[in-house]
């Protein structure tokens, strides 16, 4: 029987080498969103690397763009991927205490720009949803991008079921889809890609009507319609130390088994 060749590893370095070197898969495991991330964007995200996120469509975006953020405003200030995902969201959690951090409220613009489009370049696909029809809610405009549509129309289906004195809470709506910057910043709103809706602003509660930085938490919403959205993918701003209680937004990356 021929003898096998065998590299010495004292004589051939890059044997040796390789024999050191544990597996990539080992040195770098996914991040633990990961999974999350792209069954939330299914056919949009293929992976999540050490140091991308790749879309299906070949786009290569950076998880980092500098050392780890320690605080939320720097996370803000200059977010990227792995920053969104720094606060847990807590879906299903009762509604107080006030919250003490902004869970979901960090986001990379240009992930938003890949997935949904560029408003300014009016890429946004959006359509009209009836809202609330039963209870004449009128219309309001999101994207069909990864079934926002669909999902925001699940959303109704559950709010139509809850009782008649809740519906001041939900009509008329504050809007979907505009094209415009988060108030009192240069960054582009969720509502910019048609991922965000606004309920009543009358029963609304907002940080920046309670006196900016440091207002006291408040929120009126009854827990039936912020677990009505949770369950279809959408976070709420009334689980921000930020509050804005009328704002709904989709991102199903951030809601466990989603």
């Amino acid at each position: 029987m021929p003898r096998r060749c065998q590299l010495n590893p004292m004589r051939h370095p890059l044997a040796l080498l390789l024999a050191l070197t544990p597996p990539a898969a080992a040195q770098t495991p996914a991040p633990p969103w990961a999974a999350r991330l792209i069954a939330g964007y299914p056919g949009l995200v293929s992976q999540v690397t050490a140091s991308e996120v790749i879309l299906s469509n070949g786009t290569r975006l950076p998880r980092r763009l500098g050392p780890a953020a320690a605080t939320e405003a720097a996370r803000q200030a200059h977010p990227d991927i792995d920053a969104m995902f720094v606060d847990r969201y807590p879906a299903g959690a009762p509604l107080s205490p006030a919250p003490t951090t902004d869970p979901g409220r960090t986001r990379y613009e240009p992930f938003f720009d890949a997935i949904y489009g560029d408003c300014r370049k009016g890429a946004v696909r959006l359509r009209d949803v009836a809202w609330l029809p039963g209870r004449g809610g009128g219309r309001i405009r999101v994207t069909t991008t990864n079934h926002v549509a669909e999902r925001l129309e699940a959303v109704i289906r559950d709010l139509e079921k809850l009782p008649p004195a809740m519906t001041r809470y939900l009509v008329p709506n504050s809007g979907g889809y505009s094209c415009r910057a988060i108030a009192g910043t240069s960054q582009r709103s969720l509502h910019s890609y048609g991922i965000a809706v606004d309920l009543a602003s009358g029963q609304a509660d907002y940080w920046r009507w309670s006196g900016g930085e440091g207002a006291r938490y408040r929120n009126r919403l009854p827990a039936a319609i912020v677990a009505a959205f949770e369950r279809h993918g959408f976070i709420w701003g009334g689980r921000w130390r930020h509050f804005d209680t009328m704002h709904f937004e989709y991102r199903p990356e951030l809601l466990p088994g989603r």
